[in-house]
């Protein structure tokens, strides 16, 4: 699979997207909006475990401008080497994980487990449910 939804562990069924494809990210149930393309991320590779986090609408990438806790979208990015946009799935069991942001090593989370994406440098609220991500293949589609 080339294309994943990032689900969140809290609630179940709730992705990272941005909401019509428009700037904000946030959490949302899945989405068939524009084919599903505002929740279908890609992992492209940047070494030694790190690498950059695509939405396929539009080919921007996950980004903590510049290394802050405002989460968006960047078409690219050098600031700092580029470590505002390089994360790492850090595994936490089960087939969840936590995205690691390579600057400052903080985690993608869900503010108190509400749709307000920012960094933590870790949470135990809701048993880290609010920071704890799966990757879910993009369905398959056959044409006959």
């Amino acid at each position: 699979h080339k294309y994943y939804r990032l689900e969140l562990k809290h609630g179940g069924g709730m992705y990272l997207g941005s909401y019509h494809c428009s700037k904000p990210l946030g959490l949302e149930p899945s989405s068939d909006w524009q084919k599903g393309e505002c929740q279908l991320w890609k992992f492209v590779p940047a070494g030694n475990g790190w690498g950059r986090l695509q939405l396929k609408h539009g080919g921007t990438y996950l980004d903590a401008a510049y290394c802050s806790g405002n989460i968006g979208l960047n078409p690219g990015s050098d600031f700092e080497q580029g470590a505002c946009q390089l994360w790492k799935l850090v595994p936490a069991g089960d087939g969840w994980g936590r995205l690691q942001l390579k600057h400052g090593g903080q985690f993608l989370d869900a503010d108190h487990c509400s749709a307000k994406i920012g960094l933590n440098a870790g949470s135990d609220y809701e048993d880290g449910a609010c920071q704890l991500w799966r990757m879910v293949p993009e369905p398959v589609k056959y044409n006959f």
